[in-house]
């Protein structure tokens, strides 16, 4: 395969997003040059670690020393006063977030935090994953171009950071609305856009790329028996409109690459080096519908040839 410039749009997914460790490797052997990453929430963490850093073995470690290290242990178990590990209920997706906050709020006799502070969790743990897995750097000092994607719930309007302290800019992506804290960038009081638009093709496609990637780890719609309250009720409504939008937008990526970690609890890193090779996996299988692409490719370049200079037809 001729070497190709692609853009990669990485979406968020939670634990999930390892897996874009994964997939990245894979393009890279496939021979393609990343020239621009996009990523939302968890998306833009494991972004950020790789555009800043394209040795994607290097990045891979370190992520897996710090993810499975006692230190990262130990703050999820205060976090949630419990240990890691799979969900054995019905429930997944954003009632997962609702559920383990619940029976954390529970635990501590704390329910006047629903209500009197601005999220029911700390911003600690982020903290902490990006300066730790981060460095504290400016989002334009990248090696590979990197736009990291939040919404301000000020304006009410999506956001694309291409500037400004990297670590401040992933952690507000990162931050998942009413469970931990909004960020302020400047004016703005960002958080994470992944609960309504978890894959950032849309954005991406307005750069104008030469070969759009979409790498979607988003969680499996699950079939559930009860809603105990109006709360369950609201969040599946959320969790519904997510995932049906983020269908709705796979179309708009030049390929979509979808590893199978949807069961896989948002919170629950202990099985990322699990992740990770099905990031691997999901990527070989992929790329082999490459040459199609690259065929309508050069199909739109040849139109392109025989028309005035002042059109332009894209990819998609």
């Amino acid at each position: 395969m001729s070497k190709q410039s692609v853009t990669l749009a990485l979406g968020g997914g939670g634990a999930r997003g390892v897996a874009h460790l994964g997939v990245i490797e894979e393009v890279l052997k496939a021979g393609w040059n990343v020239e621009r990453v996009i990523g939302i929430s968890i998306g833009s963490l494991a972004g950020a670690m790789y555009a800043f850093d394209p040795d994607i073995k290097r990045v891979q470690q370190k992520a897996l020393d710090y993810l499975l290290s006692p230190d990262f242990e130990r703050q999820q178990q205060e976090l949630f006063k419990a240990h890691r590990g799979r969900d054995t209920g019905e429930r997944g997706g954003l009632f997962s977030w609702y559920h383990t906050v619940a029976n954390y709020l529970d635990a501590h006799q704390t329910l006047t935090r629903a209500v009197t502070r601005k999220s029911l969790l700390p911003g600690a743990l982020l903290e902490e994953v990006v300066k730790h897995l981060l460095p504290d750097a400016d989002i334009s000092e990248a090696k590979i171009p990197l736009g990291i994607a939040a919404v301000d719930l000020m304006r009410g309007e999506r956001v694309v950071l291409e500037e400004g302290p990297l670590r401040v800019a992933v952690q507000a992506s990162a931050s998942i609305p009413g469970i931990f804290p909004p960020v302020k960038v400047g004016d703005k009081m960002l958080c994470d856009l992944g609960v309504v638009s978890s894959l950032p093709v849309r954005i991406a496609r307005k750069y104008d790329p030469n070969i759009l990637v979409g790498v979607d780890v988003g969680g499996n719609m699950r079939h559930l028996t009860d809603y105990a309250t109006a709360l369950d009720v609201l969040m599946r409504i959320i969790e519904i409109g997510e995932s049906t939008f983020r269908e709705d937008l796979r179309i708009e990526a030049d390929l979509v690459i979808a590893p199978e970690v949807g069961d896989t609890e948002w919170f629950d890193f202990s099985e990322s080096k699990e992740l990770m090779e099905a990031g691997r996996r999901a990527g070989q299988a992929a790329l082999l519908k490459m040459p199609d692409t690259q065929t309508r490719l050069e199909r739109v370049r040849a139109l392109q040839a025989t028309l005035p200079p002042n059109h332009s037809v894209k990819s998609n």
